[in-house]
């Protein structure tokens, strides 16, 4: 999943990879995100650093993830009832001059849109021309 906006003088650019799980109980080392949704970043946390097909991300950048993954998480417990769902972000691949953190929430809620349906939080983004940089409205639809 491909996730782009550009408005500005540069834009932003993340590629996700990432697939969902559906069980009775949580996934082993998964991370509790909200209600019956768990987010396990264990692949990208950990992704080796010669391997151009993705990047190893930061703690900073694994809590954008996060983020996402909270404001997707009444879609993604739509989708799957009285069940448990763990995320897997698989691969992360961005460059840094066309990247801004927040992005990453904006692509798992893209890929969270295309897997479960719309999220209430569009995570829409505009260029802030004084800032410099990409600002996202978080708040639900």
């Amino acid at each position: 999943m491909s996730y782009r906006v550009r408005g500005g003088p540069w834009g932003i650019a993340v590629d996700l990879t990432a697939g969902a799980s559906v069980a009775p109980e949580p996934a082993r080392g998964a991370e509790h995100v909200a209600g019956r949704v768990w987010l396990d970043l264990a692949p990208v946390l950990r992704h080796p650093h010669a391997d151009r097909s993705g990047v190893r991300i930061a703690g900073d950048e694994a809590a954008w993830l996060r983020h996402g993954a909270a404001l997707a998480a009444s879609a993604v417990e739509a989708g799957a009832p009285a069940a448990h769902t763990t995320i897997t972000v698989h691969r992360v691949y961005f460059h840094p001059c066309h990247f801004q953190p927040e992005g990453l929430a904006a692509a798992l809620l893209l890929w969270a849109r295309e897997e479960f349906g719309p999220p209430a939080h569009p995570g829409e983004a505009s260029f802030d021309a004084a800032a410099g940089r990409y600002v996202y409205d978080w708040r639900a639809g």
